[in-house]
């Protein structure tokens, strides 16, 4: 018998005797429940209990007032030591979980937490001082209501890029930015810096937003923000003097009418309607030709390079858009060039991504044009990470009649050629050739091209080949390659299925 036991029994010698019947129902319910430590013990002295004492605890433990008469002594007793087990079990077991539960919580807030961003909301890592995904990367705070034209974006180069953004003020103010308000760096000329990853970006486009929201607004303060911005950005510029010259003449035409510079003008100059100013006709106009000079005018030479930008095939509703260098650069082995291709209508003002593309390779299909339309596309070029130039261009599409008018044999046979081209040239990777990322490059594009893989297949796949794929997972591709050279839907659909979950 245990000793908890041997106590109770010490303190109720007589368990059937007055001092049992002098306690109330609560008082014996508790001392069945400690009794029930020791089942076996319980039931001998249970059984020392009145059958009318065991009776009035069983009712009281199962909330249930049945017939008990017909049950002998036994019956009861073991009727009541197994509802009281069975409630001791139950809370033990409730208790428990709720312990776990309480601790898994506490174990999730203290690992992760949420963005306090309403916007954003994304899980944060307890090692993260900020939200990487909406934040600056210099200050660590976030916007409100975010205004993306005063944000830059390391961006100009996926998937090398890292893609984190941060104030344009808090740029401004960075010794790492390279383009710091007092001291902005030469090297950086109409690009700055990513302070994350250090990837070089343009800021045409950042200048673009200033002149363009400059030109729209009918606040007066927004007009000199703007400017004043544009102004920065190209501050101490070799390359682009005729910009930076024309946003100097309109704020030096705004400051004479505003009597002080537009970084120091008082809150009273800056309120009204940009109407009410005798120089604002003259001051819209000076960025309306800022930003029709960045559309007409060439690049600098640093930022030409040699690139190319051909138009063949040009229809109503689709052209296609053929890059290219100098023969020096495409022929060289293992030259590869990186090409970022965006395009806009030219009434609009914002561009959208039209392409990526990678030397040898460099001949993509643009559709779902409109007809008799002017467009304008854009090229940056990437030597690897580093940015060698930026090209744009026009071209207008023909009117559906034009196109009706032409006859179709010459179509039909200029896409006969092409088939077979690129088939000739799917099988051109022989069993005793090295096969590189130049080969596999090739070869997706040409499946892409005869229709077999979608381009985001190639994309992903590639960015995987690149970066991605060990020694055995290259030598599989270049396996399947060899083995249906000659088949090239069947390579297309090994590929797709083989590759699809690692990519």
């Amino acid at each position: 018998m245990r000793s908890g036991v041997v106590s109770l029994l010490d303190k109720c010698p007589n368990a059937a005797g007055d001092s049992l019947k002098r306690k109330n129902i609560e008082e014996k319910r508790q001392l069945v429940h400690e009794l029930c430590i020791d089942s076996d013990s319980a039931f001998e002295t249970l059984k020392k209990w009145d059958r009318e004492e065991l009776v009035q605890v069983l009712c009281a433990e199962s909330g249930e007032k049945g017939n008990n008469s017909k049950w002998s002594k036994d019956q009861i007793i073991n009727k009541l030591l197994k509802v009281v087990t069975e409630k001791k079990d139950s809370s033990t077991t409730t208790e428990w979980n709720s312990k776990r539960q309480r601790s898994n919580v506490k174990t999730k807030d203290k690992a992760t937490s949420n963005c306090k961003n309403l916007a954003c909301q994304a899980v944060l890592r307890r090692e993260d001082m900020f939200c990487k995904r909406c934040s600056c990367w210099i200050c660590g705070n976030y916007d409100g209501n975010k205004d993306p034209s005063l944000w830059l974006t390391c961006d100009s180069n996926p998937p090398f890029s890292c893609g984190f953004s941060c104030h344009l003020d808090c740029a401004l103010k960075s010794d790492k930015s390279g383009i710091k308000e007092d001291e902005p760096s030469h090297d950086a000329d109409g690009c700055f810096y990513c302070v994350s990853c250090g990837k070089r970006n343009s800021l045409l486009e950042c200048w673009k937003k200033q002149l363009l929201i400059a030109t729209e607004t009918m606040s007066v303060e927004v007009l000199c923000s703007r400017l004043v911005l544009a102004q920065k950005l190209l501050k101490g510029t070799e390359k682009y003097t005729k910009l930076s010259e024309t946003v100097e003449e309109a704020v030096k035409c705004l400051e004479t009418e505003l009597c002080g510079s537009l970084t120091d003008l008082s809150s009273t100059n800056r309120r009204g309607n940009v109407n009410r100013l005798a120089s604002a006709p003259k001051v819209k106009a000076l960025c309306s030709s800022a930003l029709e000079s960045l559309l007409d005018d060439p690049l600098p030479v640093e930022m030409q390079g040699s690139t190319k930008i051909r138009f063949e095939d040009v229809d109503a509703t689709s052209l296609t858009l053929i890059l290219g260098g100098s023969e020096e650069e495409t022929s060289s082995p293992g030259n590869f060039i990186h090409y970022r291709v965006l395009h806009r209508k030219g009434s609009e003002k914002d561009y959208t991504e039209t392409c990526a593309l990678m030397s040898p390779e460099t001949r993509f299909v643009v559709s779902g044009l409109t007809p008799d339309t002017e467009y304008c596309f854009k090229v940056f070029s990437f030597r690897g990470i580093k940015e060698t130039s930026v090209e744009e261009t026009k071209v207008s599409t023909k009117t559906s009649q034009e196109e009706e008018d032409e006859p179709t044999s010459g179509t039909q046979e200029k896409q006969l050629a092409l088939k077979e081209t690129v088939l000739e040239e799917v099988v051109s990777v022989s069993n005793g050739k090295s096969f590189e990322l130049e080969d596999c490059v090739r070869v997706l594009r040409q499946l892409e091209l005869s229709g077999y893989v979608e381009t985001n297949f190639r994309l992903k796949f590639l960015t995987w080949y690149g970066l991605h794929a060990n020694a055995d997972k290259k030598n599989l591709v270049k396996a399947l390659v060899n083995e249906m050279d000659k088949h090239p839907r069947a390579l297309a659909e090994q590929l797709i299925q083989t590759f699809s979950n690692l990519i």
